[in-house]
């Protein structure tokens, strides 16, 4: 602890040094840069309506479309790994795997696209590798750190990642992003978008792969991943305040998910929206095969929403109804075994519905109260609730403290729930499961400190109860309470018209009763960066680090979770990122990107050294080098 309190005052203080040579650089004038960096985002994913980034029940980051862009990146998780608090690991090429503020294990954070959920709920897998969305579609992320389950359901247990695409309007025209490099990495992709009288469209189609870091250590594995993915979207616009929408996505990919899978993805949307009212419908459809096509999984998802805002005196109330139904079946497509032949199988189905109501009263301009709370019924658990209670406290325009109590749960997958073996004989489920719970407390404040550096700084408690043991032979069991402490600090800045930059740093530390005081997340974090723009050239670097952990879920396969018989150590890794880009005119730009720079070689999930057992490990990552060109006409 001592250590922590060290670390995170020597960040604190030179990052306050830095502010305040920044502070007294400042020139009277205030450039263009500076405005739109002084501007407060809007944010839709706490309340799910549009509210000021300041005002918002959670805390939140938003991820911008340049942040995308600057990073160089070719995945989304890798340019997720500079917000602080969040855990990327990356098992392989085409594996990462998110937590938030630990539990990176892929289930405990709810990712949407556009607001509908990406899971694949029968193991509650949430990979951005081959979802069927490329970088050039994203608007920007935002992120909830902590409970954010009153509008998304158990599945946003630690925190929600809400991806939100360009309308087609943002899209219009047609551009061609190609990118290659080292490693047989490739990832290209076409988007026109158009318009008609009251209509709008886009149509997008993409392609990735690359090479696996690290030959095959098992039969069923591949050497490299691939993934086709097509979407379109059309939006009907009645009036310049209501509209109706109907997209569609697809994708197809092949050694994935530990380099064994090759799964399908389909997602169909329609969404009715005019001022303080919203209607969706959504469909999702998942199908593999994996292990050399001896198993077969399907799951599909239906999910209904519908969300109503009041605006009354210095109060704001929504409330909302949602209704989902989710089967699932797993089928063996090979004799397996004396017990289990070619053709058995099992399906099952769930039901959830829920109602939830939060209300936002403003006391004054600067005192904000709100409260929320959602009701749920789930098939295999019965009655569920939860609730969220804010205060923010604004000074001023520029500066809010907020106060957040939070409580979730964490619904079990449909393997950990209802598997019985009849087909699949591992991940053996229980139906006597419970719902992890978790009860959040957070301090956190953003501040401007002037127009050219802005914080953003949080505390937070955790209480956690009735974790799940999930084991590779099961039954899946409750085992553990746990409590966990820490804290994140960011710094933003502009140096001058051409510079600007961010540093964060993230502690983490919890208490379980199966592991104790162990490490099993990243207790340090440092992230930091660069941005530089002068003429027609920018240039991007970002640094790394990640301190010391023992993993204790199978990230490398999770629907095994926890399979090596003691926690595999991962030593502590740093690395730099770094981008140069020419842009020849607003429509054509050419850019060189290198991951992992100084090729710091190292292991993020399951070092296959840390334990003879370990039988199924992750890669060690090396360094990855890019070059694009991004085209638009």
């Amino acid at each position: 602890m001592k250590k922590c309190i060290y670390i995170l005052g020597m960040v604190s203080l030179f990052a306050c040094a830095a502010c305040f040579n920044l502070w007294a650089q400042e020139s009277v004038q205030i450039t263009k840069e500076e405005l739109l960096f002084m501007e407060i985002p809007m944010v839709v994913s706490s309340s799910k309506r549009e509210q000021p980034l300041t005002e918002a029940a959670s805390s939140i980051k938003v991820v911008t479309s340049d942040d995308i862009r600057n990073s160089g990146a070719t995945n989304l998780a890798d340019v997720l790994r500079s917000v602080a608090g969040l855990d990327i690991r990356e098992a392989h090429a085409g594996q990462h795997v998110i937590g938030i503020r630990g539990l990176c294990d892929t289930s405990h954070v709810l990712v949407t696209l556009d607001g509908n959920s990406v899971f694949m709920y029968h193991a509650n897998h949430i990979f951005l590798d081959w979802a069927p969305v490329d970088l050039e579609e994203i608007d920007r992320v935002e992120i909830i750190k902590g409970p954010g389950a009153i509008f998304y359901g158990g599945s946003a247990f630690s925190g929600v990642i809400n991806i939100i695409t360009k309308t087609p309007g943002q899209l219009k025209g047609t551009r061609i992003n190609l990118a290659g490099g080292n490693r047989e990495t490739v990832r290209s992709n076409i988007i026109h978008a158009g318009a008609y009288k009251n209509a709008e469209y886009s149509l997008s189609a993409g392609y990735r792969q690359a090479e696996e870091w690290e030959k095959p250590d098992i039969p069923q594995e591949r050497d490299n991943f691939y993934v086709r993915h097509f979407s379109g979207k059309t939006v009907y616009h009645f009036d310049d305040l209501s509209s109706i929408s109907l997209s569609g996505r697809y994708s197809n990919a092949d050694n994935v998910i530990s380099r064994v899978c090759q799964p399908d993805t389909t997602f169909i949307a329609l969404r009715y929206e005019r001022p303080d009212f919203m209607a969706r419908l959504f469909y999702n459809n998942h199908e593999k095969t994996f292990w050399n096509d001896t198993y077969s999984v399907e799951d599909s998802n239906y999910e209904f929403e519908l969300l109503r805002t009041f605006r009354w005196g210095r109060n704001i109330t929504t409330f909302g109804g949602y209704a989902k139904r989710t089967s699932w079946k797993v089928e063996a497509r090979k004799d397996v075994s004396v017990e289990i032949r070619a053709g058995d199988n099992e399906d099952h189905e769930v039901k959830d519905y829920a109602l939830n109501l939060e209300n936002e009263y403003h006391v004054n301009d600067k005192l904000i109260l709100t409260m929320g709370a959602r009701g749920a019924y789930y098939s295999y658990l019965d009655y569920l609730g939860l609730g969220r209670g804010s205060v923010i406290y604004k000074p001023s325009e520029d500066h809010s403290i907020r106060f957040t109590v939070a409580s979730g749960y964490y619904i079990p997958s449909l393997f950990q729930h209802t598997n019985e073996g009849n087909a699949y004989p591992f991940a053996l489920g229980s139906s006597s499961l419970k719902e992890e719970k978790i009860i959040s407390y957070e301090l956190s404040c953003y501040s401007k400190l002037n127009k050219r550096v802005k914080l953003n700084a949080s505390i937070f408690y955790n209480d956690y109860r009735d974790l799940i043991d999930n084991t590779q032979s099961g039954p899946m069991r409750n085992v553990a309470d746990a409590s966990q402490y820490g804290g994140e600090i960011e710094f933003n800045f502009i140096i001058n018209d051409w510079l600007s930059g961010f540093a964060n740093y993230a502690y983490q530390t919890i208490d379980r009763d199966d592991f104790g005081r162990l490490e099993v997340d990243p207790e340090h974090k440092i992230n930091s960066g660069l941005t530089a723009k002068y003429g027609k050239w920018s240039a991007n670097v970002i640094f790394h680090y990640v301190s010391r952990y023992y993993e204790i879920y199978l990230t490398s396969n999770p629907v095994f979770g926890r399979v090596q018989p003691a926690p595999v150590k991962v030593d502590a890794y740093a690395t730099v990122n770094a981008r140069i880009a020419y842009n020849f005119s607003d429509n054509l730009e050419i850019a060189i990107a290198a991951s992992n720079l100084f090729k710091d070689r190292h292991y993020e999930s399951n070092p296959p050294d840390s334990n003879p057992d370990n039988w199924h490990a992750g890669d060690r990552v090396g360094r990855r080098i890019i070059a694009s060109m991004n085209f638009k006409f």
